[in-house]
Parts: C-alpha cells; sequence; structure tokens
C-alpha cells in the first residue's frame, strides 16, 4: 500500500530538526574551543609576566681590556683576558643584559691601577665598581672570578724580529703553494733583555691547512710567551695557492752566447723541445719567447769532451708562474767556422 502524504511528512521533520540540532551543537562546540584557546593565552600571559618578574642569577663571560698601556710596559705576571661574572636580577633584566651585550666587556687604564713599584692592581670592591656602572641600579654583582687582578709589569727594551709561519699546509693534486706573504713580515718586542737575547724570530700560530685549492688569507696572533709584548700582536698572512697544467713548446731555437767576431759557432741541434709546468690560469700567456736556451762559447776551454756544450734554460717571464723547467736534449755537438 502506498504510503500517505501525512507519513511522509513525519519523516521530512525529524531529519530537519537533526541537522539544526548538530549545527547548532558544532557553533557551540566552535565557540566553546575559541573560549579554550582565548583562555589559554590569557594563562600563558600571565605566566610569562610572573616569570619575568622573577629573580634569578646568571653567568656571564666579560672580555677583559687593558687600555693606555705604554708599548715598553709588559705584564710579567698574567692577567686574565676574561672575567666571569655572576649577577642577580629578574629574569626580563638578565634577558636584555644577553641581548643588548651590556656585559660583553670591560676596558680598565693602566696608568689608574699601576704604580711606581711595578704593581698592577684592582681590588674586588673596584672590579665590582666598574662593573655596576654599566649596570642598571637594581641589578646585584654576586661574584667575580678572578676576584681581584694583582699582577706585575716591567719597563723593558724593544727589538725588532721577523715574523715565521708555524702551522702545516699542504695543497691537492694538481695544486701548487707559493712562499707564504706575511703582513707586516716583522714586529718589535718588549721583554727583558734575558729574553730577547734567547729570540731568533717570532711564529705566527696556525692550525694549518690540508689539501688547499684556492689561496688562504687569515690573521694570525702571534706565539708570546708571559712577559713579552708584540706590536702588532697580529700579523696577515696570505698564501698563494694555483692549479698547474704542464705545457710543451717544441723547436725552441738554441743560441749562442758570447761569440767572438772572428768565430762562428755551429750547434747541433739548432732547437730543443721544452716542458714546464704552468699555472692553469697564464697557460696560453707562456711562449718561446719566456725562455732564452743557449750555449756559452766561453765555456768551450772548460769542456773536458770536446765537440759537446752543455745547454742552458733561463725562464725570463713573470715570476713565479712557471716551474719545472726540462728541455731534450740537454746536449749539443758544435763546431766552429772562422768568418
Amino acid at each position: 500500500m502506498a504510503p500517505s502524504r501525512h507519513d511522509s511528512g513525519n519523516e521530512t521533520r525529524p531529519s530537519k530538526f537533526i541537522r539544526k540540532a548538530n549545527i547548532f551543537i558544532n557553533r557551540f562546540r566552535r565557540n566553546e574551543l575559541g573560549t579554550f584557546l582565548i583562555f589559554i593565552a590569557i594563562a600563558f600571559f600571565f605566566w610569562v609576566v610572573q616569570t619575568a618578574r622573577e629573580e634569578s642569577a646568571s653567568d656571564f663571560i666579560v672580555k677583559l681590556t687593558v687600555e693606555d698601556q705604554p708599548q715598553d710596559m709588559v705584564f710579567t705576571t698574567h692577567v686574565p683576558k676574561e672575567l666571569k661574572v655572576t649577577i642577580s636580577d629578574t629574569n626580563a633584566r638578565l634577558s636584555n643584559y644577553g641581548l643588548n651585550n651590556r656585559l660583553d666587556s670591560l676596558s680598565v687604564n693602566f696608568e689608574r691601577y699601576a704604580d711606581v713599584l711595578g704593581n698592577f692592581r684592582i681590588s674586588a670592591a673596584e672590579l665590582q665598581s666598574l662593573l655596576m656602572a654599566g649596570l642598571e641600579s637594581s641589578t646585584r654583582v654576586v661574584a667575580i672570578t678572578p676576584s681581584l687582578i694583582d699582577a706585575r709589569f716591567a719597563q723593558t727594551e724593544g727589538r725588532k724580529f721577523p715574523v715565521k709561519l708555524s702551522g702545516t699546509y699542504t695543497v691537492a693534486d694538481n695544486y701548487r703553494m707559493r712562499a707564504p706573504q706575511i703582513e707586516p713580515d716583522s714586529i718589535v718586542i718588549n721583554a727583558p733583555a734575558a729574553v730577547l737575547d734567547t729570540m731568533q724570530w717570532v711564529y705566527a700560530v696556525s692550525e694549518g691547512r690540508q689539501n688547499m685549492t684556492d689561496t688562504l688569507e687569515e690573521t694570525l696572533s702571534l706565539e708570546l710567551p708571559l712577559g713579552v709584548k708584540g706590536t702588532p700582536s697580529k700579523v696577515k698572512v696570505m698564501i698563494p695557492v694555483a692549479q698547474y697544467v704542464e705545457k710543451t713548446l717544441g723547436q725552441v731555437e738554441v743560441q749562442v752566447l758570447n761569440e767572438p767576431s772572428n768565430r762562428h759557432l755551429i750547434v747541433f741541434p739548432y732547437s730543443v723541445d721544452l716542458t714546464c709546468l704552468v699555472d692553469f690560469e697564464h697557460y696560453r700567456d707562456i711562449t718561446p719567447e719566456n725562455f732564452i736556451i743557449s750555449v756559452n762559447y766561453d765555456s768551450l776551454q772548460s769542456q773536458v769532451r770536446q765537440g759537446r756544450l752543455p745547454i742552458a734554460v733561463r725562464y725570463i717571464g713573470q715570476p713565479e708562474i712557471v716551474t719545472n723547467v726540462q728541455i731534450s736534449p740537454r746536449i749539443a755537438e758544435y763546431v766552429i767556422e772562422k768568418r
């Protein structure tokens, strides 16, 4: 039997009601989730504010620099290069110190803390006062390590010494390294005379490099013992590195040097083959004109074996870009004709 129109209407009404109910529930849930997230955000904000107001202690490494030290004055006992400083304040203030580097360094004047007896002394109270000069009034200095500076210095004479490079440097295959260039190549050393008398040079300290394929430039500190001062305290080092290839030049003419006007020296062969190693970037620049291949007429009298002369080769181009020059043959036979 076919359903009545009344029955069809009853089926439609519950389905519409269910859909509306689901929409209402979903809206309620979304509103509830939004309210929960807002609550979390507010709670987090208050937690951050509360944490920022709480007090705690933190350690900072402060670089110590002695300014205006006379060149002929050197410390003969240890002066620390860094101070470990523990300060106390709110977390917000401590974070601010870390971000703006207000505790990054401390400079002290040599003349202010040096006396005529050769003592350089900064008390714990003075160190704390110097540090507090750059801090907020709410900040407390809890500890300083070392707690005071007590060193000795002496007036010394100065001498100039050459700088040598320490460390091992190697290049990759088919590369070569030229002599290091050090700037400046010598420095003034201030030290007691007994120390200066034992010195010959000063080393620039480097960890070295392995398998280099490019020119190296770096700034290096000097290896100086306690009681020795170098001016300047650092040097710039450049080590040129270049890739090389082999180049062959054939039929390079042999010249005769110092030939008298009444004699003519004829050599066999009249030309040689030449090979050399050339920096890759200068490969096309090298020509036979860059070499002098020659025999010397003046050496005839000194030759043990008559009729033969050694062939000499000399490179006259741009220095250092050509090495390992070889010629073939290396001996020439000759005859002498009268002019």
